[in-house]
């Protein structure tokens, strides 16, 4: 049976950002570690089962993980993490989401305002075949048509604009619903495990102020690292001076950096694998995936 989940609780998020940009992949170069979510960078987890976890990733290597556990679903119901995020007239959030089993835990993402919920995906196989959809015109939920998948990554976005008064739901950029909402207030962003059944990895989370200009977004937050992978020397496209540049190993340790000014490095001394490149400039900070050969 689907529940609609209500838990509100205040925190102060620490985040990445990049001008009205939000980006949290959960890696060392973040401040995060391989251990329980709950109090890394303003997170609550109701569970110590919920995780940042290594190996399974979109970008650069670390994930949340919510693993299955029948007990914790038998006392509690629920593996869930909240963070309050920044408030804007049009936003978008998204993020990468995956699970490691057709059937068995109810999982997603939700957005809460002040006590009610504004929007939700849920991925219920007791519930539906498909991902669904909360409509907040009927306050229940409704079919997508896009049928779930086992250990495949979707990016799962939602658009709430506080002047129209509107929520728009896309899997994939593939847009899957557009409903009417009364409050666009929103305060809270929830990710959620039921535990009973599967597992659930969450990754790449961002948070866009979409009222910006595509063209003023742009401007202000080019970045790119190139070429990559790469064998020896590295360059970066990113607007505005550099400050630094630090490069992280998959265990969070700083193992190479370039002067301020730098607009490449060279990177031929390291190991080969995957690593995360860290440029502060003086428009805010980037972060990357970089591959090694």
């Amino acid at each position: 049976m689907k529940k609609i989940l209500f838990s509100l609780i205040a925190s102060s998020a620490i985040f990445y950002s990049v001008n009205a940009q939000t980006n949290i992949s959960f890696e060392a170069s973040e401040g995060y570690n391989l251990s329980q979510l709950d109090g890394q960078n303003g997170w609550i987890s109701l569970s110590p089962l919920t995780v940042v976890r290594a190996g399974t990733a979109t970008h650069g290597s670390n994930a949340v993980y919510m693993p299955t556990d029948d007990n914790l679903f038998e006392e509690s119901g629920y593996s869930e993490a909240y963070m309050d995020i920044p408030e804007y007239d049009k936003v978008n959030i998204s993020l990468d989401y995956r699970r490691n089993a057709i059937s068995g835990s109810g999982d997603g993402f939700a957005v809460f305002g002040d006590g009610f919920m504004i929007a939700d995906f849920n991925i219920d196989q007791f519930y539906s075949d498909y991902i669904t959809v909360y409509n907040p015109e009927i306050e229940d939920y409704v079919d997508t048509n896009i049928t779930f998948a086992a250990n495949k990554w979707y990016d799962l976005k939602v658009t709430i604009d506080k002047t129209a008064l509107k929520l728009t739901y896309f899997v994939d950029d593939v847009k899957v619903g557009e409903y009417n909402l009364t409050d666009a207030a929103y305060v809270t962003l929830d990710l959620y495990n039921d535990n009973y059944g599967s597992a659930t990895y969450f990754d790449n989370i961002e948070i866009l102020d979409a009222t910006l200009a595509t063209s003023e977004v742009s401007k202000k937050d080019i970045f790119r690292v190139y070429p990559n992978p790469t064998v020896d020397v590295v360059n970066f496209d990113v607007a505005g001076k550099i400050n630094s540049v630090e490069v992280y190993d998959v265990a969070g340790k700083l193992v190479k950096t370039a002067k301020d000014g730098a607009k490449s490095l060279n990177v031929s001394a390291l190991s080969k694998g995957s690593y995360v490149v860290k440029v502060q400039t003086e428009n805010g900070s980037h972060t990357q995936k970089l591959i090694k050969k």
